[in-house]
């Protein structure tokens, strides 16, 4: 039953975002471009360091992080959204499956200057962890991608979906202790790793 109650957790978010992309898709008849596009899928291969900055312990850690997730893009350039999970499986004494949703807004002026090989985003979330977790915690992440496939790799389309990614994430719900018992605002994790666009290619 556990583990039907994690893909549970770990689907819905995903499959609740693609349902209402189609839904309003098909309700919007008058304008030549819906508000929510089609979604892309992605798998990011990648470690999670804790303590990059501050934590109890003073130790930073690094484990494998396994993330997969869904984009939906909107007809504004300053806004998606995003559903996803991830899980530290390889190590006993990493995190536990993680779920996450929420917006994903771009940085456009400085995306532009990079003209496309980087994009930069800050992105409000809710990440909710499996059965026996503590709920949903708000996380503000800030997301740098390198678009290493778009920009050297588009005469092959199973690799222009490929590049580098850094996410920093702080958790602003439930926020952690300091070794003083003080709530450290300063206790950051580092996401970072490769992601590959698996479905549509681009």
């Amino acid at each position: 039953m556990k583990r039907h109650a994690l893909v549970a957790t770990f689907v819905a978010p995903v499959l609740s975002l693609t349902l209402l992309t189609n839904s309003v898709a098909a309700q919007d008849t008058t304008s030549h471009k819906p508000f929510l596009g089609a979604p892309s899928f992605s798998i990011l291969p990648s470690a999670l360091t804790t303590c990059v900055i501050s934590c109890d312990t003073g130790d930073s850690k690094t484990d494998f992080n396994a993330r997969f997730q869904a984009v939906i893009p909107t007809s504004t350039p300053w806004l998606a959204f995003v559903a996803g999970a991830q899980w530290g499986w390889a190590s006993d004494s990493a995190h536990a499956p993680l779920a996450f949703f929420g917006a994903v807004v771009p940085i456009v002026p400085l995306n532009d200057l990079t003209n496309g090989w980087l994009s930069f985003s800050v992105d409000p979330l809710g990440v909710a962890g499996g059965p026996g977790g503590k709920g949903t915690n708000f996380v503000l992440e800030g997301a740098v991608n390198l678009n290493l496939g778009a920009k050297m790799m588009k005469a092959a389309p199973f690799l222009s979906g490929f590049g580098a990614f850094f996410l920093l994430d702080q958790q602003l719900s439930r926020v952690p202790l300091d070794a003083n018992g003080d709530k450290d605002y300063w206790n950051p994790a580092l996401v970072w790793g490769a992601f590959f666009q698996i479905a549509p290619w681009p």
